[in-house]
């Protein structure tokens, strides 16, 4: 008898508290303004990824979390604020519209190393690409009114979000379906 393994989508992320969202909110309103084909990330849903896991058995699920508990050993609460706003990978052809990450990036970067450190041996594969930390505001599947878009962004050059002070990462499970994915907190761990 076969017996179906059912998973769930994983991801590391830190997220912020309610006052942070709603001023992340308000610059991303500002920006809203442009007409463009942008799927806008909805408030509840900003945070910072610090590694995706992807589809995962359930029953690992624990061993996931005391990992991370593990990764953020010695690591405190970190500071962080919001400016500069670009496109991945360019203008020309954007995926997805994103919020620069400044402070104590430092901090977030060990982080980001000890959780994929943390992880290796469970069989998640560390990231080639560097660490960018950004939060994600929109993301395209086509170019129309970037022109707009792209003006407005640079309007917003020298707006900050923040401080924020940091004090825990999560394991977070992600649904996907019609509309914005919803996000589930499956453990936090405190940075102190």
């Amino acid at each position: 008898m076969c017996v179906a393994l059912r998973l769930v989508r994983l991801f590391v992320a830190v997220n912020f508290p309610g006052e942070i969202k709603t001023d992340l909110s308000a610059l991303q309103g500002k920006l809203k303004r442009a007409t463009s084909d942008a799927r806008w990330v909805r408030e509840e849903n900003f945070h910072l990824t610090i590694q995706f896991l992807g589809d995962t058995p359930v029953e690992q699920v624990p061993l996931v979390a005391s990992a991370l508990q593990h990764a953020a050993t010695g690591i405190g609460p970190i500071s962080l604020c919001f400016k500069g706003v670009g496109f991945f990978p360019d203008e020309r052809k954007p995926r997805v519209l994103w919020l620069g990450v400044d402070g104590e990036v430092e901090m977030l970067a060990k982080l980001h190393r000890q959780v994929q450190k943390a992880l290796e041996p469970l069989g998640f594969a560390s990231e080639k690409r560097r660490f960018s930390p950004h939060l994600t505001l929109a993301r395209f599947k086509a170019a129309h009114g970037l022109d707009d878009l792209i003006k407005a962004t640079r309007q917003l050059e020298n707006s900050s979000v923040g401080p924020v002070r940091i004090g825990s990462v999560d394991l977070m499970q992600s649904e996907l379906g019609a509309g914005s994915p919803r996000y589930y907190v499956l453990a936090g761990v405190s940075l102190s």
